[in-house]
């Protein structure tokens, strides 16, 4: 069954974990049995320079978004993380995974009950 996660890792912890999930073949890294997209240091607060918006506020945590074709590991719970599901990354055919966990999680969300 597929699930999609968002987390949150310092760069030190996700340069461990990310080794139970990839597969190095020579120069060729992959991921096995999940596809992984590493969003980057997200933006926290925004102003204004020269009527330009620009970050004033970065994250010191690395927002890593992973869609698991099987169970995700164990290690990784503590670092999950549920933003708001509007104007998130999702996976193309998958939209609807990442809504699943946060409701889940927050079945009380309006974004849940939307019908």
């Amino acid at each position: 069954m597929k699930s999609f996660k968002k987390y949150e890792f310092l760069p030190a912890d996700w340069d461990k974990l990310k080794k139970d999930i990839q597969q190095i073949d020579g120069d060729e890294t992959s991921w096995k049995d999940c596809a992984v997209v590493e969003i980057g240091f997200i933006c926290l607060e925004w102003g204004q320079v020269d009527d330009k918006p620009v970050c004033t506020k970065q994250s010191d945590k690395w927002a890593v978004d992973i869609l698991f074709y099987a169970e995700p590991p164990t290690e990784f719970a503590p670092y999950e993380v549920y933003p708001n599901p509007c104007g998130v990354h999702t996976f193309s055919g998958c939209e609807d995974l990442y809504l699943q966990s946060f409701c889940a999680k927050f079945p009380d969300s309006p974004y849940c009950n939307l019908k």
